[in-house]
C-alpha cells in the first residue's frame, strides 16, 4: 500500500478570483498523483466551494470572518492536529498569517506559501516600500520556516526586497492554463448567436475587460479613456466581466460619460471562455498585477491582448511580438496602441500565433503543477531525513 503524502492547502476564501482559480487548477492536477492525499481549508467560505467539491476535492469550510479573529487560528490548528498533514500550503494574506502559525504549532513538517501579488495591501504596489503588513509577514515566514513560491519574477523580487534571506527559500512557478482550452467551445454559428443575444452586430469590434471590479484592475482609467476611443469608432462594443466593490462607481462612469450604448456590464461569468471567444481584443488596464491570468486565457484562444506594462505582465507579453503593452494610466499611449490594433487588426495574425506558442511552452498548467509536485517531493524527502 502506498504511503500517501498528506497535503492541506489553506486559502483565505474560495470566492471568485485569480488565486482561487490557480489553486483549483493546481489541485485538479495534483490529485492525479496517487501518492498524494489533498485537502483544502477555506477560512471564509466562497462561491467556488461547489466547484472544488465537484472535482472530487475535500473542502473544509471553517466559516470565520474578520482579519483579527483568534478563532481562525484555533480552528485551523484543531483540524491540522486531526489530519496530521505532512505539508501545509497557504494562499492569500489571512491564510498565510493564521495558517503558517497554526501549522508551526501543530508541528507540521513542511510549510509552503504561494505569494500571488507583490503587495500585502490593497492601496497599491511598490516593491521598494515595506508596509507594516510586510514586516509582520516577514516575521511569520521566518518563525514558521516557510518555503515561498512566487507566481512571477517580479513577485519574487518583491519578496527578496522585503528580506534578502528569502532568496534561498523562494522559487518561481508561473500561473498557467489548461492548453486544451485552445479548442474553441463555440463554432461560427454559435458565436454569431451569442453576439446577437448581446445585441452585438457581426461587424462590431468587441473589447473585453475581465477581472474583479477593484481599483487594482484599472477599470476607471479604461472607461474614462473609452469616450475618446468611441468618438470615431462607433462599432466598438465593450464587455466588462466581473464583480466587486467598485461596481456602482463604474456604472456611474458609464452613465456620466454616455457610454451605455457601447458598454455592457456582464457580471461574473462561469463560462468566461465563451465571451473570450467572441471577443476581438482582451484589454488588461491594471494599475498593478502580480501575473494576470486573463492574459494567457486570451492568448490560448488566439486573441490579441493589450495590457498595462506593470508587475509580472511584461514577463508574459513582449510588446508587438506576443501582444501589446502601454504605460499604466497614460491615456495618450493607451489610445495610440488601441487605435493601432483596431486599424491593423487583420494584419496581426502573427501576434496571435506567437502568443499561442508562448502559452503552450511556458504557461501549461499541467507542466507547472508538476513543478509544485516535484518541489514537495524534494523538500519532504529532505525533511524526512
Amino acid at each position: 500500500m502506498i504511503n500517501r503524502i498528506k497535503i492541506v492547502h489553506i486559502i483565505s476564501n474560495l470566492s471568485i478570483g485569480g488565486a482561487q482559480i490557480l489553486l483549483f487548477d493546481i489541485l485538479k492536477n495534483l490529485k492525479e498523483h496517487k501518492d498524494l492525499d489533498v485537502s483544502v481549508i477555506t477560512i471564509d467560505s466562497g462561491d467556488y466551494i461547489k466547484k472544488y467539491e465537484d472535482a472530487g476535492l475535500n473542502v473544509i469550510d471553517i466559516k470565520e470572518k474578520g482579519l483579527v479573529n483568534p478563532k481562525i487560528y484555533f480552528k485551523i490548528k484543531k483540524i491540522l492536529l486531526s489530519i496530521k498533514p505532512d505539508i501545509v500550503h497557504t494562499h492569500l494574506n489571512k491564510a498565510d498569517f493564521y495558517g503558517r502559525i497554526a501549522s508551526k504549532r501543530a508541528n507540521v513538517p513542511l510549510i509552503y506559501s504561494t505569494c500571488h501579488n507583490y503587495s500585502t495591501t490593497h492601496s497599491g504596489a511598490d516593491i521598494t516600500k515595506k508596509s507594516v503588513f510586510d514586516l509582520i509577514d516577514n516575521f511569520v515566514v521566518s518563525y514558521s520556516d516557510s518555503n515561498l513560491i512566487a507566481i512571477s519574477e517580479i513577485v519574487k523580487k518583491y519578496l527578496v526586497n522585503r528580506n534578502s534571506k528569502f532568496e534561498k527559500i523562494t522559487e518561481v512557478i508561473y500561473n498557467g492554463v489548461d492548453i486544451e482550452t485552445e479548442k474553441y467551445k463555440l463554432n461560427e454559428i454559435q458565436i454569431d448567436e451569442l453576439r446577437r443575444e448581446l445585441n452585438i452586430r457581426k461587424d462590431d469590434f468587441i473589447i473585453t475587460v475581465a477581472g474583479r471590479l477593484e481599483k487594482q484592475k484599472g477599470h476607471r482609467f479604461f472607461l474614462e479613456s473609452a469616450g475618446d476611443l468611441l468618438k470615431d469608432k462607433r462599432n466598438i462594443r465593450i464587455l466588462i466581466l466581473g464583480d466587486g466593490n467598485e461596481r456602482a462607481e463604474i456604472e456611474k462612469i458609464i452613465t456620466d460619460n454616455e457610454l451605455s450604448d457601447y458598454v455592457r456590464m456582464m457580471g461574473f461569468q462561469k463560462e468566461s471562455g465563451k465571451i473570450i471567444e467572441i471577443s476581438d481584443l482582451i484589454c488588461v488596464p491594471s494599475l498593478w498585477e502580480g501575473f494576470g491570468l486573463i492574459i494567457i486565457e486570451g492568448m490560448i484562444k488566439k486573441k490579441i491582448v493589450l495590457a498595462s506594462e506593470v508587475g509580472g505582465i511584461p514577463e508574459i507579453i513582449e510588446d508587438s511580438k506576443t501582444g501589446f503593452l502601454f504605460e499604466a494610466k497614460n491615456k495618450e499611449k493607451f489610445l495610440r496602441k488601441i487605435n493601432y490594433i483596431y486599424d491593423n487588426f487583420k494584419r496581426l495574425d502573427h501576434i496571435k500565433s506567437n502568443a499561442l506558442e508562448l502559452v503552450k511552452s511556458r504557461f501549461d498548467i499541467k507542466k507547472n503543477s508538476e513543478l509544485y509536485y516535484q518541489s514537495y517531493l524534494t523538500k519532504i524527502n529532505r525533511t524526512d531525513k
